[in-house]
């Protein structure tokens, strides 16, 4: 047995699945691991069976060779040539232009360029300054510098309600939802009970129970003590983290779940008799099997799709033996060849980290980089599959940060490379959030008398609300669409109601499913005001029913007093395993350290239209020398990736203990080496 990101590691893998690996002979800095083309498949979910069809992750053939340095030469700047929106006079900002309201802008004809300028750490020292907080951040800035809400910004408020609803449905289903979800811990009670205490898997039901705090007699106590000492020194695998040392019922509920994530398989290979004793008395219990299967099936789509086999995919094999555990794995199209009683969640990341490094992760391989490359190349696609989870929808909300040329703007904006870095270190942050929220399932017109129009005097400059990233708002908003749908059919929308999203000290005020809908409307709304800003047209799908003058609304309302919602107020800094490296004894550790402040510069390169708002006037193009930049402050996440000695994990409390403690990036990073 073990935990499930000791799956990292091991060659099996990719054995099973037919591939090569190999070595070269060579001594120098490069060495090189090949690694044939694999594909990877996962199980379709369905909430009621468990069973479906399939999705397919394919890996291209790659050769790996330390990285060079220099992460970003892949982005340029922008050019202008072929960025030619048509004009459409419809298309009118809602906001009139001057101080008396006297003209109109059509921006849907001009491209905007976005840069971030290089810092002065003489001059402008305060910019580098990490702050735990947006609103730390925010109320720090330089006098007289305009704050626009950022990508990052934004999504630390998404951030703050992801967490409360990802503990508050997690909390309830370990409880237990009457009359809709069975709770965990009485769900494997009724396994147990019907185990008896002499059979081969109670000690392991029992080490488990104990971790929820339900005493079990067995009879082979020492074995039942074994299993849970060595879960409990397991830092990985047992230390609660993210919104589990919230309070003690969340840490208990990560234990306890966790204890049943560890997977049986290779190379303990006698251990497969638990998981084959368990599958048997579940498939003598249809009703016992079917709660067991709604479990699996939640999580698939609460997170993502398991990773390796489950009891039910089992329960029909007589003799469970490796070939079998193989057989199966490939029929059933998971990524490991193991089984556990509740499978950890997939992701394309991990998939991917799996397959580049079989035999442990280099110690001058960076993860990120290694991530960013093959989403540039296309070989990992973050597009949601058919039986995808809330967690695939939320990294994929954030692809046009890395990859702006998928947006609906691209037309739009015309980006330098100075802000494609500044986006790039977006994306880092924010899908090391993501994955933190899910850490515990990952594995580590008025007409008017014409008149003479007046001459176009008058200076125009781009009005942002927020960072442009229009197709990343309106994803978002998709997310929570489809989590909404989700949860309203898995619980139903009564129980959701009386559900109220946690945080660290209590519960949130709103029920979880007004906040959830709320919290769609409101990036529904952010969508709509970016294609505003940057004069792009807003398209919707045939089946979205969105009340657009609703949700525009609530993102204006929600914009003008931003800075005082306590959720940009919350700490932002997270740290969350990766990978684990036994041989080396190292953990790789993705963090935020938290936020700070740059400079986001913009102006038109091809000009908006302007018009009197009284009268028939014509649309015509600002002239250049009309055309003024604005300037602002964005507050942006500071990522790091970094190894830790040992297998060790940092909680969020640990974590900014030592960030108040070490201030700079560099002393922070050098402290966590140590």
């Amino acid at each position: 047995m073990r935990t499930s990101l000791k799956v990292l590691i091991v060659l099996v893998v990719l054995v099973f699945a037919g591939v090569n690996v190999f070595f070269d002979s060579g001594t120098g800095p490069e060495k090189t691991y090949a690694i044939e083309r694999t594909d990877y498949k996962t199980p379709e979910p369905s909430f009621d069976s468990g069973t479906g069809p399939e999705k397919t992750y394919g890996i291209e053939r790659t050769d790996y060779k330390t990285p060079e340095p220099g992460e970003d030469e892949a982005l340029v700047d922008d050019k202008l040539d072929g960025k030619k929106p048509a004009f459409d006079q419809t298309r009118v900002d809602r906001r009139p232009l001057g101080a008396d309201g006297a003209w109109l802008l059509n921006a849907s004809a001009a491209v905007l360029r976005l840069d971030v300028p290089s810092i002065n750490p003489d001059l402008e020292q305060e910019l580098l300054t990490l702050h735990p907080s947006y609103t730390a951040a925010v109320r720090n800035r330089p006098f007289g510098r305009v704050i626009l809400p950022s990508v990052n910004m934004l999504d630390g408020k998404a951030k703050q309600f992801d967490d409360g609803l990802y503990a508050a449905i997690d909390l309830a289903y370990f409880h237990g939802v009457k009359a809709k979800l069975e709770g965990h811990v009485q769900l494997i009670k009724r396994i147990a009970d019907k185990a008896g205490k002499a059979n081969i898997a109670a000690p392991y039901l029992a080490a488990g129970l104990e971790l929820a705090g339900v005493k079990m007699d067995v009879n082979n106590a020492a074995e039942k003590a074994r299993l849970l000492s060595a879960f409990q020194v397991d830092e990985i695998a047992s230390k609660p983290i993210g919104i589990y040392i919230w309070n003690k019922e969340l840490g208990k509920l990560f234990q306890f779940m966790r204890f049943f994530q560890q997977q049986f398989g290779e190379p303990n290979l006698e251990e497969l008799a638990i998981p084959q004793a368990l599958a048997r008395i579940l498939s003598q219990d249809q009703t016992l099997l079917a709660d067991y299967r709604r479990m699996l099936a939640f999580y698939a789509k609460l997170s993502n799709p398991a990773n390796c086999l489950s009891l039910a995919d089992i329960q029909n094999i007589r003799s469970l033996n490796l070939d079998a555990v193989k057989r199966l794995a490939k029929r059933k199209q998971v990524a490991h060849t193991t089984v556990a009683i509740f499978p950890p969640s997939t992701s394309k990341e991990g998939l991917l980290f799996e397959k580049l490094f079989p035999l442990g992760v280099p110690p001058d391989v960076n993860l990120m980089k290694e991530l960013v490359k093959r989403l540039r190349s296309g070989e990992v696609d973050l597009k949601p599959k058919a039986d995808s989870g809330w967690y695939e929808y939320q990294v994929y909300a954030l692809e046009t940060l890395l990859l702006p040329e998928k947006g609906a703007e691209r037309d739009k904006l015309l980006l330098t490379k100075k802000f494609k870095e500044r986006m790039l270190g977006a994306f880092k942050a924010l899908v090391t959030k993501r994955r933190e929220t899910h850490a515990r399932m990952m594995e580590a017109h008025v007409r008017a008398l014409a008149a003479p129009p007046p001459p176009l005097e008058i200076n125009v400059a781009p009005r942002l609300r927020v960072e442009p990233a229009p197709t990343y708002y309106l994803r978002t908003a998709r997310a929570y669409a489809f989590l909404a749908n989700f949860l309203e059919s898995a619980i139903g929308k009564d129980a959701l109601d009386h559900l109220h999203g946690l945080k660290k000290d209590g519960e949130r005020t709103t029920s979880l499913h007004a906040e959830l809908l709320w919290m769609r409307d409101l990036f529904y709304g952010l969508y709509m005001i970016s294609a505003e800003d940057i004069g792009m047209k807003t398209r919707f799908s045939s089946d979205e029913a969105v009340d657009q003058d609703r949700c525009y609304r609530i993102a204006v309302a929600w914009l003008d007093k931003a800075t005082d919602d306590p959720d940009l107020a919350a700490d932002t800094r997270v740290a969350v395993p990766i990978t684990v490296d036994v041989t080396r004894g190292v953990t790789r550790v993705w963090l935020t350290l938290g936020v700070r402040l740059t400079k986001l510069d913009t102006k038109y390169v091809l000009p908006p239209s302007i018009k009197q708002a009284k009268g028939e006037g014509d649309w015509k193009p600002v002239a250049s020398h009309k055309l003024h930049s604005a300037n602002y402050l964005i507050p942006v996440d500071e990522f790091a990736e970094v190894e830790l000695k040992g297998r060790r994990v940092l909680n969020r409390e640990e974590l900014q203990a030592i960030c108040d403690k070490e201030k700079t990036k560099e002393a922070i990073l050098d402290f966590l080496r140590k």
